[in-house]
């Protein structure tokens, strides 16, 4: 594997580059420093609203931030893309999951992500690493809408492929994390940001790498030759990356095998 030839770092954030405490890894600024003194781009792709991923990476502005599975891209406190679903899209699926019982529509907006008060209990059983604006109606939410997340407990992938979310058409729906399912634009996904930053930075899929561990990381593997399933992956997404960590996300997998990579090349010890 020649590191020389990578230009562009591109890394999920949960289940990921965060541990199970959702923690950044301890030597991630000492790692990403040696990034940045080679010229090499490092971006974090993920489903969340950009509010939580920017809080991760203050002291960096340096680091491309892809948020809502690619529909909103910052560098340096500027806004590179914004795709919003339409209103009528938006009330469309909202009306749609309030009628699935168990299930919880959440909307990620630019300036928060809000749910309904009668979703309360559900919803926080499962949200305490980030915050929420609690509304009583759709009406209530004066904000630009990115992309419908729904906690769904049971079995969010059963319920993309053959349950009552499967017959959603026109918008991508994939499961994300152990109990949400994320619904965006039709062609919006983590590899249309991969591909969006490669263009925009002339960057190959041959000079690109990308770290996932869950479903809507799938599509950015297809886009960079070092694709890497992390160890905590289940086997189907390992099956479709070329490399697998060493490590999981509790161990510091990504930042370990940028630490090899970085020694192999060039000797260097970077101990973490």
């Amino acid at each position: 594997m020649n590191f020389t030839q990578i230009k562009m770092i591109i890394c999920d954030m949960d289940g990921t580059l965060l541990d199970n405490q959702k923690n950044l890894p301890p030597h991630f600024n000492q790692i990403y420093k040696e990034l940045y003194d080679r010229n090499i781009i490092f971006a974090i792709s993920s489903g969340r609203q950009m509010g939580e991923v920017r809080k991760y990476f203050e002291g960096n502005k340096t680091i491309y931030l892809m948020a809502e599975n690619g529909g909103y891209i910052q560098h340096n406190g500027d806004t590179l893309l914004a795709d919003y679903m339409k209103y009528e899209d938006v009330y469309k699926l909202v009306d749609y999951v309030n009628t699935l019982k168990g299930m919880a529509p959440m909307l990620s907006g630019k300036k928060a992500m809000y749910a309904f008060n009668k979703d309360k209990e559900l919803i926080s059983k499962h949200t305490n690493h980030f915050s929420i604006t609690y509304v009583d109606t759709i009406e209530d939410i004066d904000d630009d809408i990115f992309k419908i997340t729904v906690c769904d407990p049971i079995d969010p992938v059963k319920n993309c492929l053959e349950g009552p979310l499967s017959c959603i058409k026109g918008f991508e729906v994939k499961p994300s994390g152990d109990c949400w399912i994320d619904i965006n634009k039709k062609g919006q996904s983590k590899a249309d940001s991969v591909v969006f930053l490669q263009k925009t930075l002339s960057i190959s899929e041959e000079e690109t790498m990308v770290f996932g561990d869950s479903d809507n990381d799938l599509s950015m593997f297809t886009h960079a030759y070092y694709s890497f399933a992390m160890k905590n992956a289940d086997h189907f997404i390992q099956s479709k990356a070329r490399f697998v960590t060493q490590e999981d996300n509790d161990h510091d997998g990504v930042m370990k095998t940028i630490q090899k990579m970085i020694e192999n090349e060039d000797g260097l010890l970077i101990q973490i």
